[in-house]
């Protein structure tokens, strides 16, 4: 499972669509206040791809803040951002630059997720 965080709608239903198309189960949240919400309502996600601009609770918010979620801490965090490049952003796992490479999602994927299995023919 993957959680994506982002206020863009457009961006966040891309990348469900792209994440459910590569076979991974994914859920979306419009802001890290959501996503802490959806955390204590769901089995511990494989993944987070974090956005870090949004309203409500902005990225930097959630990852102060979800240490307090229950499975939170279990699981890597990928910040999403417009900018080249982040320095020192602690509890992050890595950082794609958006536009999203998918390609660079691909492998995200791959070093922190468990491969989907094939479905049953």
């Amino acid at each position: 499972m993957v959680l994506v965080v982002d206020d863009d709608s457009a961006i966040r239903q891309g990348l469900l669509a792209f994440l459910e198309e590569e076979g991974y189960s994914a859920v979306g949240a419009e802001n890290g206040k959501r996503a802490l919400e959806v955390l204590e309502e769901m089995e511990s996600p494989g993944l987070i791809l974090l956005d870090l601009k949004m309203p409500v609770m902005d990225g930097w918010q959630f990852l102060a803040q979800r240490a307090a979620a229950k499975r939170a801490t279990e699981c890597p965090v990928v910040l999403l951002s417009g900018l080249t490049f982040i320095q020192d952003a602690p509890g992050v796992a890595d950082f794609l630059s958006k536009p999203v490479d998918f390609a660079k999602l691909r492998a995200c994927l791959e070093r922190f997720c468990r491969r989907p299995s094939p479905p049953a023919a």
